[in-house]
């Protein structure tokens, strides 16, 4: 008698509620229902959801409907963090974490920041990037990016690979693997930004991939390769001047710093601290003809990346990173 896969799927949809799953398990088991298989994926899925939110309080989300800028798909929900809801530190490589504030519980909003188009998986943290119905507003992105984009939507789908309810997957609360994807799809954006030199396409690929890094990080999960990926971001960055404000300029050398010594390349920071010297030698010089300028910034980002050097033999230096 033949399997009627489709009841099959029917009846492990009950079982799962959840599609991806479903779809998991035919690929692993088969068009056959047994409870233990059931069980194993359950408890995987288990492990793989995002940390729970801490604490009593109200919710920081709350959700707005955004429009693709690739496709024009309406309707798409974006997370959006209440102001002050939460208490944001930042580690050494500039990575926020969260802690509720103001009456509100902890939660992580790293694992919603990205949204993502269901339909052509354009994917981005911020709002400018979208339209906005109910504004009138456009998307701030450049039409050649935006034809470009539509170009490689197939690119974009290899990235989730046999993710087959995309809208499912980036709901509330997200699993790990769909908050990585999220952040690649980003980069993906990104890239296209970068290929037509948009200022801050660079630092959005580095910034991005650090957020991946502590999530994997945070699984118990070796890092490293991650955190070279995004040091040659920043580098290209720097070396392109593709950040435009000094503000996110010395950001970038400062997180060059301490990537180096994360990755045990002492030579390479120590360079990159002489680059501040010199930016501030430059500034110093510049500030007789302008009095207007100042060395404020160069000298906050300074003194966290010698703060960095000094302390550098420390054993637990980066252990909360």
């Amino acid at each position: 008698m033949a399997i009627d896969v489709s009841e099959v799927k029917r009846r492990l949809h009950a079982l799962l509620n959840d599609s991806n799953l479903v779809n998991e398990y035919i690929r692993q088991y088969g068009p056959t229902i047994e409870i233990k298989h059931i069980k194993i994926l359950k408890e995987a899925k288990s492990k793989t959801l995002v940390a729970p939110e801490e604490g009593d309080g109200d919710d920081p989300i709350f959700e707005i409907k955004l429009i693709c800028p690739v496709c024009n798909r309406e309707n798409i929900p974006c997370y959006e963090l209440r102001a002050k809801s939460q208490q944001i530190l930042k580690n050494k490589f500039l990575v926020p974490s969260y802690q509720g504030a103001s009456g509100y519980k902890t939660t992580d909003y790293s694992f919603l920041s990205v949204t993502v188009c269901p339909r052509c998986l354009f994917a981005s943290p911020d709002k400018k990037d979208w339209s906005r119905q109910e504004s009138d507003s456009k998307s701030q992105l450049p039409g050649n990016v935006i034809m470009t984009l539509q170009e490689r939507i197939g690119e974009r789908k290899a990235i989730l690979k046999s993710v087959s309810d995309v809208e499912g997957y980036f709901k509330r609360p997200r699993t790990i693997d769909a908050v990585i994807a999220g952040y690649n799809l980003a980069k993906a954006r990104a890239s296209v930004e970068a290929f037509y030199e948009q200022p801050y396409s660079l630092y959005k690929m580095g910034a991005y991939t650090l957020r991946i890094a502590k999530i994997v990080k945070d699984t118990g999960s070796d890092n490293r390769e991650i955190l070279r990926e995004a040091l040659g971001y920043y580098e290209e960055t720097f070396r392109t001047s593709n950040s435009p404000s000094e503000e996110i300029e010395m950001q970038v050398i400062y997180s060059i710093v301490a990537l180096c010594l994360k990755l045990e390349d002492p030579k390479k920071a120590n360079s990159y601290l002489g680059v501040f010297t010199n930016l501030l030698n430059d500034r110093v010089r510049e500030m007789k003809d302008n009095p207007k300028l100042n060395t404020i910034l160069i000298g906050k980002w300074s003194d966290r990346a010698k703060q960095l050097w000094e302390d550098r033999d420390m054993p637990d230096l980066f252990k909360a990173e």
